[in-house]
């Protein structure tokens, strides 16, 4: 008996301790209202360990349960990411707050500086991706994984433009006038103004933006490849944007299984998060850099290697397998190489 009147008053201790605690973070004082972001910073900055939370993990798992229960008041901006980060908020948490927050209104979307769209009189439409922070990479247990997929955290800390879809040959033919040399030799099904350009070199596709740029619609260039794995994960964490279900890259993407071993008009499938369509499958897309391993370190608006022989490829194509169209998964060419898959799409600034 003695021991369970013990047992008693230490577990009624400890409730009480929780919730002087929890109401000294003015947490506990409406459990039905949604969460504010200042809340959950306030939390994050506790001095650690406490009568309530020996660590941040505890802490951390603490949040999360209140968070799925009771969703947050606000969406999940760029800027509110940036604060939650800097009070120390782990990936996994950011991540339950996006999906447990509303949508962005279309009264926060107008405070943007700049619209949430842009179409130039070539009929090119982009996207603007907002600036965040990702894990570029792979994990060590994603099947189909390379070895030069080695994790690291990569901050973008502006927003961009983005090519909703991939340049198509009408758009290339209306800046340069002709169809690139290197698709004369195709069959007839290759061919199509809303099909995206193929067999185009990287170096074909430096000439093309400066001629692009040239007409005064603002300045284009290539993503760099980390802009460009940010984009298609779309906020995800995944082996796709879509979730590690091979079953569903259908949807989304023209690979191997369902291309009929052909190019298709861009715009078939559904787009990711972000409205970008066709980043997997189709066609690869040549991105800025230079082809090289990874760092090991955190970084913030990398590009790439200083040098190198071979220009990166993202997004897999129409011949290729499920493996080859992972977020993670990269690809090299030469710089004047032309594939029968090979394409790209640019960033405006």
């Amino acid at each position: 008996m003695k021991n369970s009147r013990s047992a008693f008053v230490l577990n009624l201790g400890f409730l009480l301790a929780t919730a002087v605690f929890l109401s000294n973070l003015q947490i506990v004082k409406a459990q039905t209202k949604p969460l504010t972001y200042p809340e959950i910073i306030t939390a994050l900055n506790t001095k650690l360990p406490n009568s309530v939370f020996k660590n941040k993990t505890q802490l951390i798992s603490w949040l999360l349960i209140q968070i799925k229960q009771r969703k947050l008041d606000k969406p999940l901006t760029p800027e509110r990411e940036d604060l939650l980060r800097e009070a120390s908020a782990t990936d996994d948490l950011i991540e339950v707050i996006r999906q447990n927050s509303p949508a962005l209104s279309e009264q926060e979307n107008s405070q943007n500086s700049s619209p949430n769209t842009f179409n130039n009189s070539f009929g090119m439409g982009f996207v603007l991706i907002p600036k965040g922070s990702f894990v570029m990479g792979s994990p060590t247990s994603e099947a189909g994984r390379k070895e030069d997929e080695i994790q690291h955290r990569v901050t973008i800390s502006n927003s961009f433009y983005l090519g909703k879809y991939e340049v198509t040959q009408g758009q290339w033919k209306a800046i340069t006038g002709s169809l690139p040399n290197g698709m004369n030799e195709l069959a007839t099904e290759f061919f199509g103004d809303n099909k995206p350009v193929i067999r185009v070199s990287w170096e074909e596709t430096q000439d093309f933006i400066s001629k692009l740029n040239a007409k005064n619609e603002g300045k284009y260039r290539l993503p760099t490849e980390a802009e460009w794995e940010y984009a298609a994960r779309a906020g995800s964490k995944t082996k796709f944007s879509f979730g590690n279900n091979e079953n569903l890259l259908d949807d989304f993407a023209w690979f191997n299984d369902n291309s009929g071993g052909k190019i298709h008009d861009v715009g078939g499938k559904k787009p990711n998060a972000w409205g970008l369509y066709d980043m997997y499958g189709n066609v690869w897309e040549w991105v800025q850099d230079w082809y090289g391993n990874y760092p090991n370190t955190a970084q913030t608006n990398p590009i790439g290697a200083a040098a190198g022989s071979a220009r990166v490829n993202r997004g897999g194509c129409w011949y290729e397998n499920a493996n080859n169209l992972r977020s993670a998964n990269r690809d090299n060419f030469s710089a004047v190489d032309r594939n029968y898959g090979l394409g790209f799409r640019l960033v405006k600034e």
